[in-house]
Formats: C-alpha cells, structure tokens, sequence
C-alpha cells in the first residue's frame, strides 16, 4: 500500500457500485415529467398574458402586461380583456389602448447588443428572443354581472383573458339595427346604433374632420342606413353632393370597398330635393323636385336684422318700421281679422317666429313712407295736413270706418310722391299718420335699411305669387328623405335664411305630430336633420353677431330630443363652432384632423375620449373614424362602411 486512497473502479476492470433504488424512483419521476411536460393549470392555459409590477412611473387605471412571443398577435390594439387577479379574487375588465411591443428577453430593447443584433441582421444567424408588452386600461371592476368604477388594480402576475367578439360587443353596448361600420381591432363586430333609443340619435351628433378624410361618405351611409330604419331624413346640401342619393354609386375605389365588406351599391328611396324658387338644382331631371319660396312672416324680425348684418341704428328703424306695419295690417283689415286672431296675434313670440300675413312688401312700403316723410315733399305735405285737420289725423289711428275720414287725409300717394306696393296704397293717409304717430328722424339710415331691404327682396325667394311654402309634414313621411339643394344660392346669408326658416317649420311640425301620436299612444317618426358646413351656418363669429339665431337653434335642440328630432353638425372647420354649439352635441364621428391645436380643442369638449385614441386622430386613414356614441360603453376606433349610394363630387 503507498498509502493512497483507492480511486473509483475503472471502467472494463469488472468492479461497479450498485445504484439505490431510492436514485432509479427519482430518475424515473423526471423522466416522467420530462415526456408529460409541464402541467398547467387548465384556466391559465387560455390566458394571453400576465400583469407585470407596477414601477414608479405606472398610472393610476393603466396596467402592464407581459406575454410571450407566440402570444403576441392575439392582443391587438382596442381588444377587450379580463384579468383576473388571483391574490385577491377580483376581475377587472380592460381595453389595450397602447401595444403590444416586441421586447428583447436577456437585454435591454436600447443596449449595444440589441442595437448591433438588429442592425446586422443580414450577417449574423443569431437573435434575441423577445416577449410583449401591452398598456391595457381598466373600464370597470365587475361585480355580480354588473361594471362598476374600480377602487383597487389587478395584482401582479395576475392572467388576462380576451374576450370573444360576443361578450366585446354586449361589453361594449354595440348592438342595434343601425350598422356604421367594422370595430378597429374585431374581425367581424360591428358599430351599431338602436335608431328607435331616445337617448342615441336625439342626443345630436357632430361629424367632424379634414377635407378627405371620410365626412361625406360617413354622412352618405348614415342617410342610407337612416332611410332604411324608417326615419325621416332631411339633409341641408350647400354643395349638392346629395341630390342623387337615390342612385347606387358607381365610384369604383366604393364599389370595390363595398364588395370587401359583403354589401351592394343600392340607392335610397323616396328621395325629394327641394331648392329655392328661381334657382337651379344639381339633379334638375329629378322626378321628385319641389320649388319652394319663404315667407317672410315666418322669419323673426330680430333673426332677420342678424342675417343682415344690420347695425344698431338699420335695426332700431327696422323694428320701428316693423311694428307700424302690424298696426296697418289690422288697419286695413288683413290680420287679425277674427276674435281667436287676435288672440293668437297676442301670443305670437318675435323671438322665435315672424307675424302672420305680413310681407316684405309690406315692410318696405312702411320703410318708403317713413323715407318719404323726411324728404322735402313730404315733410311739407304733413306740415301741411297737420295744421287743417289736426283732430281729424288724430282720430284716424283709432277709426276703422274709412268713409269717415277726412277726404284730404285719406288721399293717394301724388304722382310725383310715394309709390306702394301693397293694400297699403288704397288709403296712403292712413299710412302716413301711422308713420307720423311714431316718427322718426336720420333719414340716411332709413335708407341704407331700405337698400337691405329691396335687395333681399329682389332675390325673389319672398312671398312669390302662388309659389308654394315648404312642405314640413310631407318631409316627416317615415323614412323619406328629403335633400335641402343650396348649390346655387352662392350666399351664406341666403343659406343661413333658409336653414332658420325651415329649421323652424320642422321643429313646429314636428311639436304637432309628437302631440298627436301621444293623444293616440303612439310612436311618433323619428326625424334626423342634418346640416352640412356647419361652421359657416353657427361659426363662432355669426354667433356673437346673431345670438337671437343661435337661441333659436339651440331651442329647436333642447326641445327635439324630447320629441324624436335629431341634429347633426357636419364641419371640417370644428374651430370654428363656438363652445355654444359644441356643447349642443353628445355624439361624435371625428375622422382625420390633423390641427393639434384643434384635436386639443375638441379634447377639451370630448372629455370621455381616452388620450390613447385621440394620439391616433391625426393619422387615421380615410374612412376610419373616432366614435362616440352615448350607448357605446367607451369610444371606438370604426372604419366606416362605404357609402352604397351615389355621392356627386365637389368640384
């Protein structure tokens, strides 16, 4: 012996140490497990990621969550999910709003190897492993069934789940018989409306965005979508864009969207245009054509001095001049001419609404007498007639008899003086001592307001002969729509003077229908009104200068969602609506803007739109669109359905 420890047996020389049967059951087990595989739990085995720990930089309802790289596809931006936090037995339900991200596992994404790895992609075989990262923020905790504010977040390591497309579409509140489009981040969910809930469409609807981003086509759907669910639709068309809606549409970027999506180019029925007498309309070969004028005592005096751009002095006159000629007209027995007249004369709202029977020929005939009786001819005549019969004139203002007034104070206009248009011109005396009784002096402004006058009424959309008034209860026929052709007016003042006019008669058509349905227990139509060019309707500049307007538009606002009728304000200068207008709107369609300073604005007037959807605003594809509708439990991303109707385009 060298005194060495023997060393283990080599091999071949015929000596082994025997295995414990305690070692072989181990080997064995780990043989086992290694051709089972893992065991997961079956739940986790349907989870797409799990919430990572929060850091100093995490927010308040945003939360992390990690997946793997084979998971990765499954959690596209919107998607909804549930994450159920294991530690504390809650399930919170939440919506991707940033990611997912691809991030390398044994490096940081920004580090020289991860640089370099990338970089040199053509040379080098080997590459990082990576995993996902998403930001999903929490909608609502759930709690027995229902969605409540969450008070606590997800634990760590807790999984997450995505939800089908059926429980997203119930989640979300995006059912209805009303399509608008595909939901960005679904294959097959669409955006739907219920066109028969009072708190949807009523609620007013704002269609903002860029020139090209998708507005007419938005707006050309929902007047097919609209037409087909039984509501009656009235468009205000400044371009003509809509005046063949009736026809299927024949562009072919359209024609093939519309095959992409399973749908047919189909125009709407029961199409009217209606344009003013004496202009053209861009579909003069439509059947279904209706001239119509205005009548001028439907229009407030005070909204027709603001359209007008009259100053103080033109409106003090105005208004002057319009209450003479409520005295004359019942003078000479035009209105009123009965008892339950002359109490609906007494209840009749300025404000609101113009007085019955009056004309703007009227109008200017008292203007006349007044300009006349500042003139040298005229005021030597009433000089004159004041000192012989001062009695007589006197007790003219309150004779009806007019047999009984004084030969010399009844007399016609002379040849060389006033010439009226009007009834008026039967007994001028009487006109000129209504003038008299409330004179007036500036005889500069009295014609710059009769210069106002005479040239709105040389349009010719005033009182024209037996032409017909508009037709409001016709264009409240269920699912009718009615197209509004302002392309040949080339004035906004004229626009905006039709616009409030007939504004006015639907919402008082509408006022009447709504009380007869609920005398019967009925439903009455719902009606969908919708105003292109807003901004140069209600800009914010044309609401300092007309306030009795915007009342006006704002009264019709209030009182429609009550009673089925439904603004929608279609703009691609939102900048330009003022804050008034802007809060009048519960709803909206906002495609491409590109102007931060807009996209800030309407933030500001959107509150419920999530920072994550608005950073997209200004990249949107034409088409897709941010919507937020009073029903949907949170704003969406939506490609909107192409239009199957026929759109002209605007040159």
């Amino acid at each position: 012996m060298n005194g060495k420890h023997p060393g283990p047996p080599a091999p071949g020389d015929g000596a082994f140490l025997p295995t414990s049967q305690e070692t072989l059951k181990e080997l064995d087990d780990i043989k086992q497990q290694a051709q089972s595989g893992p065991q997961v739990d079956p739940e986790l085995a349907a989870a797409v990621g799990f919430t990572h720990f929060d850091v100093t930089s995490s927010q308040d309802n945003l939360i992390t969550v990690l997946l793997t790289r084979e998971d990765l596809h499954l959690l596209a931006s919107q998607t909804l999910v549930r994450v159920k936090s294991r530690e504390d037995n809650r399930a919170y339900l939440g919506v991707v709003v940033r990611g997912p991200f691809a991030e390398p596992n044994a490096v940081p994404a920004n580090s020289t190897m991860a640089i370099g790895v990338v970089t040199h992609g053509k040379k080098l075989a080997y590459t990082f492993d990576y995993h996902g990262r998403a930001e999903i923020e929490i909608v609502g905790e759930e709690v027995e069934g229902t969605l409540r504010p969450p008070r606590f977040r997800p634990r760590p390591q807790s999984p997450v789940f995505l939800l089908d497309e059926a429980e997203s579409a119930r989640v979300l509140g995006v059912g209805g018989d009303l399509c608008l489009g595909l939901v960005v981040g679904y294959e097959k969910m669409e955006a739907r409306l219920n066109p028969r809930d009072k708190s949807i469409l009523p609620r007013h609807t704002g269609i903002i965005g860029t020139t090209g981003g998708g507005k007419s086509t938005t707006v050309a759907t929902l007047i097919h979508r609209a037409q087909a669910e039984g509501i009656a639709t009235i468009v205000f068309d400044v371009e003509g864009e809509y005046t063949q809606v009736d026809q299927p549409t024949d562009h072919t970027a359209m024609l093939e969207a519309l095959k992409r999506r399973g749908q047919r180019p189909q125009g709407v029925k029961d199409l009217h245009i209606h344009h003013l007498t004496g202009r053209l309309s861009r579909n003069a070969g439509h059947r279904n054509k209706h001239a119509f004028s205005l009548q001028f005592s439907s229009l407030s005096p005070y909204a027709l001095a603001e359209i007008l751009d009259m100053s103080d002095a033109q409106q003090e006159r105005f208004l002057k001049a319009y209450d003479v000629t409520k005295l004359l007209l019942e003078d000479f027995n035009i209105y009123p001419q009965t008892e339950q007249e002359r109490r609906q004369a007494l209840d009749v709202d300025e404000l609101s609404t113009g007085y019955p029977h009056m004309t703007i020929d009227h109008v200017l005939d008292v203007v006349s007498a007044y300009i006349y009786s500042l003139s040298d001819e005229g005021k030597s005549e009433t000089r004159g007639r004041s000192r012989a019969t001062p009695r007589k004139q006197a007790s003219l203002l309150e004779e009806t008899d007019d047999a009984e007034a004084d030969s010399d104070v009844t007399a016609k206009a002379p040849s060389r003086g006033l010439m009226l248009r009007t009834e008026f011109r039967s007994n001028f005396g009487r006109v000129m001592a209504r003038v008299m009784a409330q004179s007036s002096r500036h005889e500069i402004s009295w014609k710059a307001l009769a210069s106002k006058l005479h040239r709105l009424r040389r349009l010719g959309i005033f009182d024209v002969g037996n032409e017909k008034g508009v037709a409001y209860d016709s264009m409240l026929t269920p699912g009718r729509v009615s197209v509004i052709d302002l392309s040949d007016t080339d004035s906004p003042q004229l626009n905006n003077l039709v616009i409030a006019d007939i504004l006015r008669g639907l919402q008082e058509a509408q006022e009447k229908r709504y009380e007869r349905a609920n005398a019967r227990e009925e439903s009455v139509t719902p009606v969908l009104i919708i105003i292109e060019e807003a901004h140069e309707f209600l800009s914010a500049n044309r609401i300092t200068q007309m306030p009795v307007l915007f009342e006006q538009v704002a009264k019709i606002a209030k009182r429609g969602r009550k009673r089925w009728m439904g603004l929608v304000f279609v703009t691609q200068l939102p900048q330009h609506l003022p804050n008034e207008v802007l809060g009048l709107i519960n709803n909206f369609v906002i495609h491409k803007i590109a102007d931060s300073s807009v996209i800030a604005r309407m933030q500001k007037t959107a509150g419920s739109i999530d920072e994550s959807l608005w950073d997209r605003v200004s990249r949107l594809a034409p088409g897709q669109a941010l919507v937020s509708f009073s029903n949907f439990t949170r704003p969406l991303m939506v490609a909107v359905d192409p239009a199957p109707v026929k759109r002209l385009l605007v040159e």
